[in-house]
């Protein structure tokens, strides 16, 4: 079976639009990576077409069958693009252990997931913009009744979650050591 330069092209673009939705480290989502990821879609589109319209051109000719592998191609992309973009957030391999929920000053929605193999995200949900949020990883364990967050890439300047939590087992909540900071209820 012969493979065509314009079915890897189509592959190939089809993986571009993935780079925005699979992290490993801390990032924010939201309107932009949105747009980058319809501009790649869009791109796909217009080569898409182009396949398309190639083969019906050869298949008059009497040079080729029809051809059904562009399509198969198109369907696989748009049905994992659609998956991704709905359970982006969502992480499917990990047991979450503890979920603490809390309000900034903001009125911006904040959760730390805890997982069972000892990392964490702190997520920070944007209220103003649908589906626009940062999230930070890391590791974490308990001393007693003290969490400790140790995060994979520190932000400077990141006022809202702490690195240390008392966690008070009456309240089922997380208080802060750091004056100022919001205290999480669990879920």
């Amino acid at each position: 079976m012969k493979i065509r330069k314009r079915y890897i092209t189509l592959i190939l673009l089809a993986l571009f639009p993935f780079y925005k939705i699979i992290h490993d480290k801390n990032y924010c989502f939201g309107d932009l990576d949105l747009v980058i990821i319809a501009g790649f879609t869009i791109l796909y589109i217009i080569a898409f077409l182009a396949v398309f319209f190639y083969n019906l051109y050869k298949i008059t000719l009497k040079k080729e069958l029809f051809n059904f592998r562009p399509l198969v191609i198109t369907l696989v992309f748009f049905t994992t693009l659609y998956l991704a973009l709905e359970y982006h957030d969502e992480n499917f391999l990990k047991d979450k252990v503890q979920i603490f929920k809390s309000t900034s000053k903001e009125n911006t929605l904040l959760e730390i997931n805890l997982f069972s193999d000892d990392t964490f995200e702190l997520k920070t949900i944007y209220q103003d913009y649908p589906k626009s949020f940062c999230v930070e990883k890391g590791n974490y364990y308990y001393n007693k009744d003290t969490l400790f967050l140790n995060k994979f890439n520190n932000l400077d300047g990141n006022i809202v979650f702490g690195d240390v939590y008392i966690y008070d087992e009456k309240f089922k909540s997380l208080n802060p050591i750091y004056s100022g900071l919001p205290i999480f209820v669990l879920k």
